[in-house]
């Protein structure tokens, strides 16, 4: 299997110079995770739905607290792209992914963009071609990072960081309630910034005014976002003895990344696109 027989084409492309807010509308619009950055016909980066909500939602630049729709995609997006040619195997593919730690690959050939590989291709390549081929507990990555409903946002964000993870598990005991991703998290700190009940009000005060009372120089109410604030709820589980191919359907028809994975009643993984093309790297696809 070659790259040109699973990518996805025609590439849908914009500017460095376009407002973030068009990235993320053509995004939505075309039901895609990320894009290519084209300047004077070449491609010179790529943009993701992760970068958007990650670089927005992170650091102190006056920039990233801006409307999306005055931030240009040249402050956020990845430069350099990595490209195959439409010839090479999947397996190879699969190595660069991996060891590159991208999510997609361009497809060329005589400097002409023929299409892109991403890892959901690979996960449509592995549904269709791969039945029964592998069990979800031979893939899966095993003792899944958790949090629970009352941490906050800013110690799941702590956590994903620490453990180097995209998404955690909600959990309550042994039992999975929720799902976050990093985007769920940057979209929720952008999009809403004051999103759910829990509120603190800071009172600060400057002096004393005469008869020893403090005045207040102002308040401030600060959001105290949690897990249970933004994540997707009574997320989606797959069996550990189900076959990958079945795992990769419900990714494919659901839309979402990963998969919390289960032992009778007990959740002991979770199996993510990138388990996925860790499996087909080690089954050898050519």
């Amino acid at each position: 299997m070659k790259a040109e027989e699973i990518m996805s084409s025609p590439v849908i492309a914009v500017r460095p110079v376009e407002p973030v807010s068009h990235a993320k509308n053509l995004m939505l619009r075309h039901k895609i995770n990320r894009l290519v950055v084209i300047e004077k016909g070449e491609p010179v980066g790529m943009l993701s739905m992760c970068d958007i909500a990650g670089s927005l939602s992170e650091g102190t630049a006056s920039w990233r607290r801006r409307p999306i729709d005055q931030i240009q995609i040249s402050r956020i997006m990845h430069k350099g792209v990595i490209s195959v040619s439409p010839h090479t195997d999947l397996n190879k593919i699969a190595d660069i992914m991996l060891r590159q730690d991208i999510s997609s690959l361009l497809v060329s050939e005589n400097s002409k963009l023929l299409g892109m590989v991403t890892k959901t291709d690979m996960l449509k390549f592995f549904a269709k071609s791969l039945k029964e081929k592998i069990k979800v507990a031979n893939l899966m990555t095993p003792n899944p990072v958790t949090v629970n409903l009352r941490h906050s946002i800013s110690r799941v964000l702590e956590i994903m960081h620490e453990k180097n993870v995209a998404r955690v598990v909600v959990a309550r005991g042994d039992t999975p309630i929720g799902i976050i991703t990093e985007s769920d998290i940057g979209f929720a700190q952008i999009e809403k910034p004051a999103i759910g009940p829990n509120v603190r009000e800071v009172r600060y005060t400057r002096k004393l005014e005469r008869g020893g009372r403090p005045r207040a120089r102002y308040i401030k109410h600060v959001a105290l976002l949690t897990a249970e604030d933004v994540m997707t709820r009574d997320p989606t589980t797959i069996d550990a003895y189900d076959d990958v191919s079945i795992a990769a359907d419900i990714m494919i028809e659901k839309g979402i990344s990963g998969l919390p994975v289960m032992d009778k009643k007990s959740l002991v993984g979770i199996l993510t696109k990138t388990d996925i093309v860790k499996g087909i790297s080690r089954l050898g696809i050519e």
